[in-house]
């Protein structure tokens, strides 16, 4: 199968996460971006609403996406949910097709309809390890 690994970070937790799977899985890594600045208080509290509003973002990745069989997508979990930018790139794509990594300091994603897999990175559980080897292993 080929897989390929897309990911969204804020603080870069997930971009080292999304990294670490691509290495396992030796597949590509893309990272989506948007235009804006999400650092700091004043980034984590406009994120925040952007997610409560359902408020779009353009997006932009840094590879073409073409030729895969699933995707693996990380993203940080905000205010319960996933980031606009993953939001944006999700309506284009198949959930059947999609392995969805979901990073947090203490929270698990709610609506999890429709993915072909869903795990939650938790900080506050020290789970990150056991997390990605038990996703590693269902692709091996």
């Amino acid at each position: 199968m080929n897989y390929k690994v897309v990911y969204f970070t804020r603080t870069g937790r997930s971009k080292r996460i999304a990294g670490e799977i691509s290495n396992k899985l030796n597949c590509e890594n893309i990272q989506i971006t948007d235009n804006f600045n999400w650092k700091g208080l004043l980034g984590f509290i406009k994120g925040g609403y952007y997610v409560l509003k359902n408020k779009n973002v353009d997006i932009k990745m840094n590879h073409n996406l073409s030729n895969y069989d699933e995707l693996i997508v990380v993203t940080p979990l905000w205010a319960g949910k996933i980031t606009p930018a993953i939001r944006k790139f999700l309506e284009n794509v198949s959930l059947s097709r999609v392995h969805l990594v979901v990073t947090s300091n203490g929270s698990k994603l709610i609506d999890r309809k429709g993915y072909k897999s869903v795990s939650d990175i938790v900080e506050k559980d020290h789970n990150e390890e056991d997390v990605i080897n038990n996703l590693i292993n269902n692709f091996l």
